[in-house]
């Protein structure tokens, strides 16, 4: 173990040692930099919380008994304030703190040492095992995320899908009826989508769908997100933005469709229909409905149009 101590790949990760002992300080710092770590030192868990309001540290290693704020009060900061930090507790070998030990374990902490520490070994090897506990925790977490973003998001056009879609018009109806800001929704349907599938077959259809959702995500602004809403269909959220601003934003998309061929001899063109709403009345508008209103009023004009729901309503009276 010592020579592979020695002679092994120097350690990547960032250490925060606090106690109110500088010559624990020192040789546990010391040891843990003669093997790569990089160290901070910090004398009582007041100075340590200070510390890790600004900076990130990989593990803390803190004695429990310390004048000012003590290390469970260390431990209890990294947990409210969700660091991705390991905390290993440094403790006397008599019942008593042995038995605080234990309970700073219960509490969420890693591992915990005897001071002075029996040999360095157990030093760099607890706090080994603490940071590859860490990595391993944020690779699982990564893949969570990504997990979660293709549960959102859909495998054919790689824009997000019906659930996030849901998901997204009920935050966002939330937010608008919380601070009376506008809510605009789209709902865009490709024009004689099913003809396009029985000329070209089901393969070509599959590629315009990916066309559609690649050109238009890229006439969206900030903020706005583009969803398949089902089939041929897609819905595009506009949080802050009114009626004028939400037709304009589509007869963009409808316009940027019109003006780029699919293939040579294949121009797709869509319908789009316009719904709006502010603060406490979207309680009452179906703004779903109301872009379904006026997308059929945009293929009943011929297709390759958006209308907003205000005409569309005015108009089926």
């Amino acid at each position: 173990m010592a020579s592979e101590l020695e002679t092994g790949e120097a350690r990547e990760g960032r250490i925060l040692v606090v106690d109110d002992s500088a010559l624990v300080r020192a040789m546990v710092s010391a040891l843990l930099r003669k093997v790569g770590y990089i160290v901070r030192e910090a004398e009582d868990g007041a100075k340590a919380i200070e510390i890790l309001a600004h900076e990130a540290f990989d593990v803390v290693i803190t004695d429990l008994r310390m004048p000012e704020k003590d290390g469970f009060e260390v431990l209890e900061n990294v947990r409210r304030r969700c660091l991705h930090t390991e905390v290993i507790i440094l403790t006397g070998t008599h019942a008593q703190d042995v038995n605080c030990a234990v309970r700073a374990l219960r509490l969420g902490a890693h591992d915990f040492l005897t001071k002075p520490p029996a040999g360095p070994h157990e030093v760099i090897v607890t706090v080994d095992r603490a940071i590859e506990k860490k990595r391993l925790k944020e690779a699982n977490l990564r893949l969570l995320r990504e997990m979660e973003g293709l549960s959102r998001t859909d495998a054919l056009t790689g824009v997000w899908n019906r659930r996030a879609f849901e998901e997204t018009l009920r935050r966002e109806l939330l937010r608008s009826s919380r601070h009376q800001l506008p809510l605009s929704l789209i709902l865009i349907d490709i024009d004689h989508f099913k003809r396009i599938n029985d000329t070209y077959g089901h393969r070509v259809g599959d590629e315009v769908l990916k066309w559609f959702g690649l050109h238009a995500s890229r006439v969206l602004r900030e903020g706005d997100t583009i969803h398949r809403y089902g089939g041929e269909e897609f819905a595009v959220i506009l949080p802050h933005t009114g009626p004028s601003g939400a037709l304009t934003v589509a007869k963009r998309i409808i316009a940027h469709l019109a003006g780029s061929p699919f293939q040579d001899s294949l121009w797709v063109t869509a319908s789009a229909g316009v719904a709006s709403g502010i603060g406490e009345e979207l309680e009452d508008l179906d703004l779903i409905a109301m872009a379904d209103v006026a997308l059929y009023r945009a293929k009943h004009e011929g297709r390759n149009r958006a209308v907003g729901a205000s005409r569309a309503l005015q108009e089926v009276a």
